[in-house]
């Protein structure tokens, strides 16, 4: 309902009055009868909707909003919080903390992600589109949190799209250059580089192996945790998924290699780590890379290769072994066969024309069974219609 009052200066002004979503009845007051229409159709349809959120929720700006955010959520791994929380305090509340959440737009968004693109980095470069995609997922996932207490009727972002992020090519070594980074890599970690390579594990699950994990006899490995390095300190944390806790086979050829670590290199012990720092306890990715890896690399002659490239050579020699896509997504922890299937589905198309091949090969081999003798059976002197002999 619109009603016109006069102030006591004598001008007009337009009151709509509406009761919300709440059941309680809320007015604001405008200064024109068309803003004051344009409103209650707004609301109106918001409430038809299921859309209708009470004015004032979103009268909170975007940084206290972000802050209640971050002290209540939960189910954040710590690397993915430190994550949010650097985005937030280097590329999304220093442009936008101070705006109300009802007064964020498409199109002020799409201000703040064009912003983004070309703003200096800490290397005195461009923000890289993955760093810009990142931030992108941060803001999405606070005003996704606010649309779900009821603070916000819809997602000003969701019309906004990020920028496309070109992924990084895998690598894939063969077996022959496995070989060759194992031996040019330091024979204290030559039995981890096999692990990954034929196992698949990552960089966080390696780290976090024990002696008590291993069984030699069986050939197998036990994923139970993993190790991030988080603000100075290593964290024990559970597999990135129920999917991630597996146990995987392992080719002989690892075993042998294990079983020469553990009586050189691991630490002692049930609980010992399998793959411990030269001075003991979790090993740090970052001084392995500098240290370790990258010369191993330059000297094996398969640079430029990430750690993680590993795993992804273990899914090309599965593959290429006739792993099926169920098989590897259990070796790799994946959650679901789709997301195996979208990280190597391409190179599984060339185990099509091996099957068929191996089915015409059998094709082929087959001979016709020897066809039994058949008896005639003569036709019955019975009358159809009377069921009595002719």
């Amino acid at each position: 309902m619109i009603d016109k009052r006069r102030t006591r200066r004598g001008q007009s002004r337009y009151e709509v009055r509406l009761r919300g979503g709440d059941g309680k009845e809320r007015s604001r007051t405008f200064r024109t009868k068309k803003e004051a229409e344009r409103y209650e159709r707004s609301q109106h349809t918001a409430l038809e909707q299921g859309l209708w959120v009470d004015p004032r929720a979103g009268k909170v700006t975007l940084e206290a909003w972000a802050r209640e955010w971050g002290r209540t959520v939960v189910h954040l791994r710590p690397s993915t919080r430190r994550i949010y929380a650097a985005n937030l305090r280097n590329h999304i509340v220093p442009q936008l903390g101070n705006i109300e959440l009802g007064k964020l737009t498409p199109s002020l968004l799409r201000a703040w992600l064009s912003g983004l693109t070309t703003k200096i980095g800490a290397h005195g470069k461009p923000l890289a589109p993955g760093s810009v995609a990142q931030a992108y997922r941060t803001l999405n996932r606070v005003l996704v949190a606010a649309v779900d207490d009821e603070l916000l009727g819809r997602n000003p972002l969701s019309g906004v799209r990020p920028p496309r992020v070109e992924p990084e090519p895998m690598r894939f070594l063969s077996h022959e250059e496995v070989a060759t980074l194992v031996a040019a890599v330091d024979p204290r970690y030559r039995a981890l580089v096999l692990v990954a390579a034929y196992t698949g594990l990552r960089a966080g699950e390696l780290i976090g192996l024990r002696r008590q994990h291993v069984d030699l006899l069986r050939r197998t490995i036990t994923v139970v945790e993993q190790v991030q390095y988080v603000g100075g300190q290593h964290l024990v944390l559970p597999p990135k998924s129920a999917a991630g806790r597996r146990s995987v086979a392992v080719p002989a050829v690892v075993t042998a290699a294990l079983e020469d670590h553990l009586g050189h290199f691991a630490e002692p012990g049930l609980d010992g780590l399998l793959f411990p720092a030269p001075e003991g306890g979790f090993l740090r990715l970052e001084n392995f890379r500098r240290r370790v890896w990258r010369p191993a690399v330059a000297e094996a002659g398969v640079a430029p290769l990430r750690i993680h490239d590993l795993r992804h050579t273990c899914a090309s020699l599965a593959i290429a072994a006739g792993a099926d896509v169920k098989v590897l997504q259990r070796m790799l922890g994946h959650a679901s066969a789709a997301l195996t299937l979208d990280r190597y589905g391409h190179l599984l198309p060339g185990q099509a024309e091996s099957v068929a091949s191996r089915l015409d090969e059998m094709a082929r081999a087959a001979t016709p069974a020897a066809r039994a003798a058949v008896t005639p059976i003569r036709a019955s002197a019975v009358d159809p219609e009377t069921g009595t002999g002719r």
